[in-house]
């Protein structure tokens, strides 16, 4: 029998929505009062509360507690709002202004049991890039709450050091989820618009966006591009739920639609909210089925954009792999393990689905003939490469606007000030022999190109103060070789270097 896709849960109602805005001066008021007592992440990193999350799964949780079992404020806020257990209120209040107390029950930070006698958390706070971010505890995936907020995880912070960083008049954080990519946008944005399926999303956001001081982050509720219909931006990013399963049990992770398509649906509609020059970058899976080459699948999302556009393809799982960790990350307990793998391969088997891989999007909308580049990369930065990203698209610009040799001739081309030339031996003959030479970036994507020896006397040239045609008509008399010859070499590496952001123009 066909399996068909689980429909996506329905959103409860707005009873399940917890926390009431505060006055930007208690907002003020609650992040000071955090700052002060310790509670941010270069503190908690040494203290080593941030190498792993509260989890059942860890079997952590009495180390944890027994971690903060000191009595004083700080341990008081991270049973609270890290670890998420509810404490006497007599043991509290040792530690904390009433003032906070109330205000943070009147908000619903924070809320009474039934018998007024313990204070329960309602929320995470979770300290990163220098913002208090508001999420829901780890126990709603034992829960299986469909509403859970997620806290910032690897993928959302990678996507923070993907984004290209400018001046925007408009950004636009699509499905904002925990609210961090628009926390981030707010500084170099005039205005940031925020959504989500998940109304506790929503309504998490609001409160993040206050909580931390940015009055300029608009929180809107829907689904895709719905709530901003009509408008356009300078910047769209997104962290989507991309996972392909059978499954529709998180909004923060599942989606409807049948393997990749919710990806792919906001690569095709992702142009037409972006003004001339804007920038759509995104982190998405897609599924490689039987017969189609994953270059020819996702190639096809980019068709006709109206964008520039740059695919970057990371890891690659088979479909047994994949249902094993997606299982592990979001099914609580192991009781129906049996069946859910046997859901998700039979899901995968139906759908003829080969493998799944994962990869960046970053699209650059620009009238003329736009280029697409797809290419598979086998690390990915671990530092912001935003403005890396952002080199290339002009470089790629730059050279088909100088796509005659004359053109190319007068550029002043300079060498990045974050390249290296390698030289690498190998013994031999009781000597180190040279083997090798390598140009390599030491920023951004970690390129690199073989040289020889009188290509990188002719690169070192490169200083920005000579053009092509000057140092290829020294290296010409350098070398043994026709003119005409050693001119098209030439070109070839200037170009290739450019576009790869070794040399600068």
């Amino acid at each position: 029998m066909a399996m068909q896709t689980i429909p996506r849960l329905p959103v409860r109602s707005e009873s399940h929505i917890v926390l009431n805005l505060v006055s930007q001066n208690d907002a003020q008021r609650l992040r000071e009062f955090f700052l002060e007592a310790g509670f941010e992440e270069g503190n908690l990193r040494k203290r080593g509360y941030f190498n792993e999350l509260p989890s059942s799964r860890l079997r952590n949780m009495p180390r944890l507690l027994d971690s903060t079992s000191d009595p004083n404020l700080l341990n008081v806020l991270l049973r609270w709002f890290w670890i998420g257990v509810p404490q006497d209120a007599s043991r509290t209040a040792e530690f904390l202004p009433p003032w906070f107390t109330t205000l943070a029950l009147s908000c619903g930070l924070l809320r009474k049991d039934e018998d007024g006698e313990r204070i329960v958390p309602e929320v995470m706070f979770f300290p990163a890039e220098g913002f208090l971010v508001t999420a829901d505890h780890t126990t709603k995936i034992d829960a299986n709450d469909p509403e859970l907020v997620l806290w910032p995880n690897p993928t959302s912070r990678f996507l923070s050091r993907f984004t290209v960083r400018r001046p925007s008049r408009a950004t636009l954080d699509l499905g904002t989820g925990n609210a961090i990519q628009a926390l981030s946008a707010a500084a170099h944005s005039e205005h940031v618009v925020a959504t989500d399926l998940n109304p506790r999303a929503v309504n998490f956001a609001q409160f993040t966006a206050r909580l931390n001081g940015k009055e300029n982050i608009e929180a809107l509720l829907g689904d895709g591009f719905a709530p901003v219909a009509g408008r356009k931006f300078d910047l769209i990013v997104s962290n989507p739920p991309f996972f392909i399963s059978p499954s529709g049990r998180y909004l923060f992770c599942d989606n409807p639609m049948d393997l990749d398509q919710l990806c792919r649906q906001f690569v095709k509609d992702a142009p037409n909210y972006l003004e001339e020059d804007g920038y759509f970058q995104l982190l998405c899976e897609w599924a490689e089925v039987r017969g189609q080459s994953w270059q020819e699948r996702v190639g096809e999302w980019l068709e006709g954009s109206g964008c520039d556009a740059w695919l970057i393809k990371g890891h690659t799982q088979d479909p047994a792999e994949y249902a094993q960790h997606r299982i592990a990350e979001t099914a609580a307990g192991t009781r129906n393990d049996a069946e859910l793998y046997a859901n998700y391969m039979a899901y995968y088997r139906e759908r003829k689905v080969e493998a799944i891989h994962d990869g960046i999007i970053a699209m650059h909308r620009r009238s003329g003939h736009n280029w697409t580049q797809i290419e598979e990369l086998s690390e990915l930065p671990k530092d912001p490469f935003g403005e890396f990203v952002q080199l290339v698209f002009s470089a790629r610009d730059f050279l088909q606007s100088h796509a005659a040799d004359a053109e190319m001739l007068v550029v002043k081309p300079r060498l990045a000030p974050y390249c290296r030339l390698e030289q690498f031996f190998q013994p031999g003959e009781g000597r180190w022999q040279p083997t090798s030479l390598n140009l390599r970036l030491l920023k951004g994507f970690a390129f690199f190109i073989g040289l020889q020896a009188p290509v990188a006397g002719f690169l070192n040239g490169c200083d920005g103060t000579r053009t092509v045609g000057e140092l290829i008509q020294d290296f010409a008399r350098q070398v043994d070789a026709p003119f005409e010859q050693v001119q098209k070499e030439c070109l070839g590496i200037i170009r290739k270097l450019i576009e790869r952001g070794f040399l600068l123009v």
